[in-house]
């Protein structure tokens, strides 16, 4: 078994045609075309950056492009102090809609796996011998702020933001936004404008802050997307994964958002289907 509270915190193709890859790909002329598309001059406003992230992206086309996508690759064991361990990884999103499966086969052969999703408005986790159960939303309460729906969350006119000092030495502008009982900020790459990292405060728990950083950039379709995410909690490392395979052209029925027997083909037994109605759009 895994060795995990919730499935996130230690070990923080159906539907896509793409083999898994052992190495990461990096991007050719058409993401260096958009990653420099800006100049690196710190914009006055917070409208004028976030203007500047979504021309990085290739505008509101692109972006739109990025809520609908299936990628694979493999999440790192962070309870493993002695030696590197990860597991393989897959992630679907689709509108407000997520999934992320977690997979281990040691020998080739699947011995364990955790599957989450989110359906707009609660989690659910499918863990083995244990089956469904609510968990607390965490970091996907936070979807709006985080990569990819920030880009085009910071353009919403009148959201109060603003563009933080900018010191000698920096590499990155950060934008701060107060949105309710929450505080982001957004961090974009000085010489490419594209999303480096942000950062979530609660104003009612001031210790409960989540970051989540991205780099190396790679073209999927035309799309700079990022094959690196590490995530903090309260200081602490809470996942970090690698993408080898992106794709944004997938087709994904709202079914597939939900635990399915395909989830856990090759173990033991495969899952009993969630009953739950559709995931709400």
């Amino acid at each position: 078994m895994f060795d995990t509270e919730s499935g996130r915190n230690n070990v923080a193709g159906k539907y896509s045609g793409n083999a898994l890859k052992p190495a990461l790909r990096f991007g050719g002329a058409a993401l260096l075309a958009l990653a420099f598309v800006s100049c690196s001059g710190v914009p006055s406003s917070p409208e004028g950056a976030a203007k500047k992230m979504l021309r990085a992206y290739g505008g509101e086309k692109n972006v739109k492009r990025l809520q609908s996508f299936v990628a694979r690759g493999f999440i790192k064991d962070l309870s493993s102090e002695t030696v590197a361990k990860s597991y393989a990884f897959d992630v679907y999103r689709k509108g407000n809609l997520y999934k992320h499966r977690v997979m281990a086969a040691p020998v080739g052969k699947l011995t364990d796996v955790i599957v989450l999703y989110y359906d707009g408005t609660a989690s659910h986790e499918w863990l083995k011998g244990k089956g469904v159960h609510e968990i607390p939303p965490m970091e996907l309460g936070l979807l709006k702020y985080r990569f990819p729906d920030c880009i085009q969350w910071a353009q919403d006119g009148g959201r109060a933001g603003e563009i933080l000092p900018v010191k000698k030495g920096d590499t990155v502008v950060r934008v701060r936004y107060t949105d309710g009982s929450e505080v982001a900020v957004i961090a974009m790459d000085r010489k490419s404008w594209l999303l480096s990292s942000v950062e979530v405060t609660n104003v009612t728990d001031t210790s409960a802050v989540f970051t989540e950083s991205y780099d190396h950039y790679t073209d999927a379709a035309g799309v700079p997307f990022p094959q690196e995410f590490k995530a903090t909690f309260k200081g602490a490392p809470y996942y970090e994964y690698l993408l080898s395979v992106i794709d944004l052209d997938a087709d994904l029925p709202d079914s597939l958002f939900r635990v399915t027997n395909e989830d856990t083909i090759g173990l033991s037994g495969p899952a009993k289907e969630d009953p739950q109605a559709a995931p709400k759009q």
